[in-house]
């Protein structure tokens, strides 16, 4: 088949559109510090790339929920301790009662003070981290305790995954964790009102058994607390390393970035000098 001149110049000008979008992929390269600009500038890398963003973002969600569970549990602990020194109150209180009579101001006054430590001990129960109360189980949207101690929420232990295959429970529900102290402290209301000194001293013991419940709680807190600090770690030295292989698959050395643009606008100065001799032997050709 003969080679005409238009022939020619159609694939010589094809050629040069080649090398406009090659020096255009290397300018880009230069200015962004990236190799792949687009999945077809190397498919096979492009997917790595891709598969690594998808494995990071996964990462960035655990580590959020991580946060969001150290909030809740950490607010938790806070409650915690707080109730665990109503209760010792409450217990030094019922200790210090050495009259028989309930009408002695002394004992009233105490009665009163009883009553409060209860209402702190419902307002700890219905302690919030944003709009959510804490300990009301899967109830987390209105107070889990009414005024007068009793506990409308549920049981539910709430988890949520802080890495793959590993979840951490971010709540305790509130019985019996508080419902148990705030019978103990009703216990203790009553023999204030009506009971003996010694029947008053006596229900410390419920006291006692609540504070220990409220202590085994605090223990269990601290320790998912202590588990989500070191799943933090571990998620945060795996997004590095997996950020490091990604930039290297994906990003271009800075100096050879330049060296590739250098090469590709002296190619396409050689593509210009040929199309300029081609196009000056046609139009000789032509004349003659």
């Amino acid at each position: 088949m003969r080679i005409t001149n238009l022939m020619l110049t159609a694939n010589l000008m094809s050629g040069l559109r080649g090398r406009m979008s090659s020096i255009a992929r290397a300018s880009a390269q230069v200015s962004t510090g990236r190799r792949i600009q687009t999945i077809s500038d190397d498919p096979v890398d492009a997917s790595q790339v891709m598969r690594m963003e998808a494995q990071a973002r996964d990462i960035d969600q655990y580590r959020r929920n991580g946060t969001f569970a150290t909030t809740k549990l950490s607010t938790e602990d806070v409650a915690l301790t707080s109730l665990r020194k109503v209760i010792q109150q409450a217990k030094d209180l019922a200790v210090g009662v050495k009259s028989a009579n309930p009408s002695d101001p002394d004992r009233l006054a105490a009665l009163n003070t009883a009553k409060a430590l209860k209402d702190q001990m419902v307002a700890l129960g219905n302690s919030k981290v944003g709009d959510e109360y804490i300990f009301g189980g899967d109830q987390s949207t209105t107070p889990p305790f009414q005024a007068n101690g009793t506990y409308v929420g549920d049981t539910t232990v709430r988890s949520i995954p802080v890495n793959s295959g590993v979840t951490v429970a971010v709540n305790h529900a509130g019985q019996p964790l508080f419902t148990d102290a705030l019978a103990a402290i009703d216990n203790m209301i009553t023999q204030l009102q009506s009971g003996s000194p010694s029947q008053i001293s006596a229900s410390t013991q419920n006291l006692n058994d609540a504070d220990q419940t409220a202590l085994a709680s605090q223990t269990e807190v601290g320790s998912r607390l202590q588990s989500i600090k070191n799943v933090s770690e571990q998620l945060g030295a795996q997004s590095t390393a997996l950020l490091d292989r990604r930039d290297a698959v994906l990003n271009i050395d800075p100096a050879q970035a330049i060296v590739n643009m250098q090469q590709e606008q002296l190619a396409l100065e050689r593509s210009y000098s040929v199309i300029g001799r081609v196009m000056q032997a046609s139009l000789t050709d032509y004349l003659r």
